[in-house]
């Protein structure tokens, strides 16, 4: 299980699922991948309920999710593996809902990634091993620190436990901030179908960094 207490983070409450929804929101709004799930401009404001679908499954099931402050500069999403999510959990977290508010072709969409995403992690991170499934920076707060504050304390972490960490990316971007953190590319590859790229990421933990 991952710590309730990390670092000067504060853990997600229900009080906090909405406006760290906006900002995943926000921080996506311009992202490839938000625009292969919502093909139509004007359905792109519905990002922000999938993310706080997203939100409360974690709430749900227990797993690690951050902000940087009440304010919700950031936001961090980390799932420990293996995890697995029942039937109950995905209707306690607002399941029934999404359709309504985010329409069925993204669903669809969502899910074909999903399994594709779900797919690689069994072969490139077979053992346990921490996932990173959302860092997400406001825009407007970006450039001022929110990524590293979000990023370091669970590293430091799972070097003191000696785990490792995985990601994906679909933003070439970001490959160099991550390798800054110690993670290396380990398999590149197109989204069939999609006009999407993956960078696919594993970070082993450092004993140089255990205090």
């Amino acid at each position: 299980m991952l710590p309730d207490k990390l670092g000067d983070l504060v853990p997600l409450t229900q009080a906090l699922v909405k406006p760290a929804s906006l900002t995943c929101a926000r921080a996506f709004a311009d992202d490839e991948t938000t625009h292969f799930l919502i093909p139509d401009a004007s359905k792109r404001d519905n990002l922000r309920f999938s993310f706080e679908y997203y939100l409360n499954l974690t709430l749900v099931t227990g797993q690690g999710t951050y902000v940087t402050s009440p304010r919700c500069e950031g936001v961090a999403i980390w799932f420990e593996s293996p995890h697995k999510e029942s039937l109950i959990d995905h209707l306690r977290a607002g399941f029934p809902l999404l359709p309504l508010r985010a329409g069925w072709g993204y669903l669809l969409r969502e899910s074909r990634l999903d399994l594709h995403f779900s797919r690689l992690r069994r072969e490139l991170a077979p053992t346990r091993h921490v996932y990173l499934g959302v860092l997400a920076v406001d825009p407007a707060c970006q450039g001022q620190g929110f990524a590293s504050k979000l990023l370091r304390p669970m590293l430091e972490y799972l070097d003191r436990n000696k785990m490792p960490a995985y990601l994906e990316t679909q933003n070439l971007r970001n490959v160099g901030m991550y390798r800054g953190w110690g993670f290396d590319l380990i398999k590149e590859e197109a989204l069939p179908d999609t006009g999407l790229k993956l960078f696919l990421m594993l970070r082993q933990p450092k004993s140089a960094n255990v205090s």
